[in-house]
């Protein structure tokens, strides 16, 4: 399946590589909401969810698998030709479906210690660090792209946790290489962008590669050695497996990051009041960067796939259906969060779904606040009061069925 397979001309507001839906799927979220509706989307046998209730359940239920191929839209032939052409992006998808029947929370055990909150205290400096680099022209420049300029900062975070040193290659590959290889992990992107991302991974799987022989050759204090350190314990962890780990960690606050960032930054400057309130009393920002994240979130869909019948409350989804779980939607939902239209960074957040639910909630929870605080922090310092959004500039890219990829965000600072 690919992006070519479907009709872009004249897509209903809700679909999901409509440019409507990408840069404002809130008319949608009050159609969904009113008519307590799934959305189906027929040309690719799946329904859009949105209420806040459904996707709580779909989230972790057992009936619906995070592997789109168990939807069985493709034939055993089509699947081995796909494997064929991109082992890696395949493998991966394989290794999830193995580890779901297996019951099997490898990944979580080797890298949920890292991303424990006392660990991310730890790593408060290195974020604060990268941020001041990267987001220096803030301070002096008098026209600037967010979405330009903040992306470098969840790559660069991550290099820098894992080691890499930043004076070689492997740094530059790496930071290259990432964005390729998420675009492509995309289960209905275009096959020139997975071929790019098949490429991309065999570059981030060599460079973690070495970054694994040298600390088992020279431990230090990066996540790297704790990984492993993990892994020697258990015992049962191959070399492939340790890298995938760290594929996964990278992954685990990167693409949504940087997203997250520009999205904060344009609800802010289109709510001048909150930006001011928030100038003045840092302590509101913590519970600001999830109303942040619920209000303009960079989640499009989290995909499922289901293995059968699933029935929720007068509504059957049929075996074989994508399953496309909103939840920027869920945080729409005003039996859950009434008046959502409203930006309110007091708002009573519990329940919240912006980093998912049960088995799937992120894994880089913790590390992905920590960065957008401190990029949001950042800006409320030294974005001068005059700053606007250059409107006319804001474009978006359509064609991901995961995250609201916003391209460009220009502001005039001066």
């Amino acid at each position: 399946m690919s992006l070519s397979s479907f009709p872009r001309p004249e897509l209903p507001p809700h679909h999901p590589f409509s440019l409507e839906y990408t840069a404002d799927p809130r008319p949608t979220f009050a159609r969904a909401h009113a008519e307590d509706a799934f959305l189906p989307i027929e040309e690719m046998n799946a329904v859009c969810v949105h209420g806040y209730d459904a996707v709580r359940a779909f989230c972790d239920h057992p009936l619906l698998s995070r592997n789109p191929a168990d939807a069985g839209l493709a034939s055993p032939e089509a699947l081995a030709a796909r494997a064929e052409r991109w082992p890696m992006l395949e493998g991966s998808m394989t290794s999830v479906r193995r580890e779901q029947e297996k019951q099997s929370n490898l990944i979580r055990e080797l890298l949920a210690p890292d991303f424990r909150p006392a660990m991310i205290r730890k790593m408060a400096d290195t974020v604060q660090e990268v941020v001041q680099d990267v987001c220096a022209p803030l301070r002096h420049e008098s026209a600037l792209d967010v979405v330009k300029l903040v992306q470098e900062v969840p790559l660069r975070v991550i290099s820098r946790l894992l080691g890499i040193d930043e004076t070689t290659r492997d740094a530059d590959l790496f930071l290259s290489c990432a964005p390729d290889y998420f675009r492509g992990l995309n289960p209905v992107s275009s096959d020139a962008d997975r071929d790019k991302a098949e490429i991309a991974a065999g570059r981030m799987s060599a460079i973690l590669a070495r970054a694994v022989e040298g600390r088992r050759a020279d431990p230090r204090t990066d996540l790297v050695s704790q990984v492993i350190g993990i892994a020697d314990a258990r015992g049962d962890v191959t070399a492939d497996e340790l890298v995938g780990a760290l594929v996964i960690l990278v992954a685990a606050g990167t693409d949504t990051t940087r997203l997250s960032t520009s999205l904060a930054v344009k609800t802010l400057l289109d709510h001048p009041e909150a930006l001011a309130l928030l100038r003045e009393d840092r302590g509101k920002l913590k519970n600001a960067v999830m109303e942040l994240l619920r209000y303009e979130g960079p989640t499009k869909f989290l995909v499922r796939a289901a293995v059968d019948d699933v029935e929720f409350e007068d509504k059957t989804v049929p075996k074989g259906s994508l399953v496309l779980l909103s939840i920027m939607g869920a945080g729409w939902d005003p039996r859950v969060f009434p008046a959502p239209e409203v930006f309110d960074v007091d708002r009573d957040l519990r329940g919240s779904l912006s980093f998912g639910f049960g088995s799937g909630y992120c894994l880089g929870v913790h590390l992905a606040r920590l960065q957008v605080g401190t990029l949001v922090e950042y800006f409320l310092d030294h974005l001068p009061t005059t700053a606007r959004v250059e409107r006319d500039g804001i474009s978006w890219d359509p064609g991901n069925l995961m995250l609201r990829e916003i391209t460009s965000l220009p502001i005039r600072t001066r």
